[in-house]
């Protein structure tokens, strides 16, 4: 008799740094389900991902595939049906598959997706019960009189409306992890495997969050990141200080920009511990694979800044966290050697003895969490060509927008860039507004561009010599040719 495949669970929040988690470390932040959970699987503590854009950051987990091999680089590329992946593998071994929340992978998410057909089988849109839990209201905690009251930032451009009050609906959080639970609970085929992906948007700006989360954290006693731009920060940072949050704001706004940040952040956690009640309520761990991680991080208020950048390589928009669990894995086990996005899809790969029949660049995690030597360093990049300079999209009622605003009067801070990153030192290169270099030893907050620094030759020889490497390696392998001539 053949043994049943594992399932598979991979749960993903949007621009959630690593360091805003209690499992790596924050002592201020609340997230007790994720905690709980952490403590009884593999963390890795230094995870990175490889773009700090959501679609091209997205696409490299489930293909194992660094973004610029194949020219994903904005928000409105997506993978073509007939381009591999981890979901598409799963299928053909006759997996169920049930995607909810933002796509943001897959270019034919959108057409045939019913059981019958299309790139999944069920989906937040799907026709039925699925859309129409949709339209379900939840009620949120009125303000109470001791409750701390907004601060009035909407003019300075950075997304924050402060307090939820209104019910929420539509494709809120909420819904999405109800329409997973409801998968789960009763419509998932019990004699097939699945793959289940849960999407949660937040702690995504606009900055916002119902009570009781959004007074949670005390603005003064939080250790707040630092709010100044770094010495010599590149061309993109210092246009988004001087665009979109100005350069005169007091640090009480940032201060509040990151308690609502962690606000969301704990708000993630209850749901996501809902997820994992269910999911243990079930006894699914025991045949399942279940992974949690996020796209990016934000800047959330650090530097002075907000959102996040295509072509900032600063750790709090590259490294995310990472939760793995398997069963016969192990857990109570905290992995520091450095990982990235691409690896996610290898070490999935192997836990479900699929192999795949693409090029993958990333590697798996198991020997890893074996105890063998981890990777030396870790890659990113972002940007765009010089021709699409000026074509971005504005969206009308948007001209105001500091993000929109930047893209219009500095293209440069969207030129291309590349970083390489080591357990002690970055680089990044860029077509234009600086290049970037760092001790992290005695610089973690990367406050101080050591670029031009003699002392840092030899690092720097190194440095330029792995992302050669590291561009050769990933140079494009498209269109693939199976058979090949002399």
């Amino acid at each position: 008799m053949t043994e049943r495949r594992l399932n598979l669970i991979i749960l993903t929040s949007d621009e959630l740094r690593a360091d805003c988690v209690g499992f790596n470390g924050n002592a201020d932040i609340k997230t007790p389900n994720l905690d709980d959970f952490a403590g009884r699987n593999v963390v890795f503590s230094r995870h990175f991902a490889v773009h700090g854009k959501c679609v091209p950051s997205r696409i490299s987990m489930v293909t194992g595939r660094y973004p610029h091999t194949e020219g994903f680089r904005t928000i409105n590329q997506h993978l073509p049906g007939d381009h591999p992946d981890l979901l598409m593998a799963l299928k053909r071994q006759g997996y169920e598959s049930a995607v909810f929340g933002h796509n943001h992978v897959w270019e034919n998410f959108w057409g045939e997706n019913k059981k019958s057909g299309g790139c999944v089988d069920y989906h937040s849109y799907t026709e039925g019960y699925f859309a129409s839990m949709i339209e379900r209201q939840w009620p949120v905690r009125q303000p109470a009189a001791s409750d701390r009251k907004p601060m009035e930032l909407s003019k300075l451009g950075f997304h924050y409306s402060g307090r939820i009050e209104k019910p929420l609906g539509g494709f809120c959080d909420d819904n999405r992890v109800e329409q997973a639970i409801h998968y789960l609970r009763q419509v998932r085929d019990r004699s097939r495997p699945f793959y289940l992906h849960v999407n949660i948007s937040a702690p995504h700006p606009g900055y916002q969050v119902e009570e009781p989360y959004f007074s949670m954290y005390d603005r003064d006693a939080i250790r707040a990141w630092p709010h100044d731009l770094p010495r010599n920060a590149p061309i993109a940072m210092r246009k988004m200080r001087e665009v979109r949050t100005g350069l005169e704001i007091p640090p009480d706004a940032f201060r509040e920009v990151q308690a609502v940040y962690y606000g969301m952040v704990t708000k993630v956690d209850f749901l996501l511990g809902r997820l994992l009640d269910e999911i243990r309520a079930q006894g699914l761990l025991d045949d399942t694979v279940v992974v949690f991680t996020t796209d990016h991080g934000d800047f959330a208020g650090q530097y002075g800044l907000v959102e996040k950048w295509d072509t900032c390589m600063a750790d709090c928009i590259l490294r995310t966290p990472l939760i793995l669990h398997a069963p016969r894995l192990g857990g109570g086990k905290k992995i520091d050697s450095l990982t990235e996005h691409v690896d996610i899809c290898p070490t999935l790969l192997e836990l479900l003895n699929v192999k795949p029949d693409w090029g993958i660049h990333g590697r798996s995690l198991l020997p890893t969490v074996a105890g063998s030597p981890g990777k030396d360093a870790v890659f990113a990049d972002g940007g765009h060509e010089d021709e699409m300079f000026g074509r971005f999209n504005f969206r009308p009622g948007r001209e105001l927008d500091g993000k929109q605003v930047t893209y219009r009067d500095c293209p440069e801070s969207m030129a291309r860039v590349k970083m390489v990153r080591t357990d002690t030192h970055k680089l990044a290169i860029r077509l234009a507004g600086g290049n970037e270099l760092y001790d992290l030893r005695a610089d973690p907050w990367e406050m101080d561009n050591r670029w031009g620094d003699p002392s840092l030759n030899a690092v720097l020889v190194d440095l330029q010599q792995k992302m050669i490497d590291w561009c050769i390696r990933t140079d494009t392998d498209r269109p693939f040719q199976k058979d090949v001539g002399a």
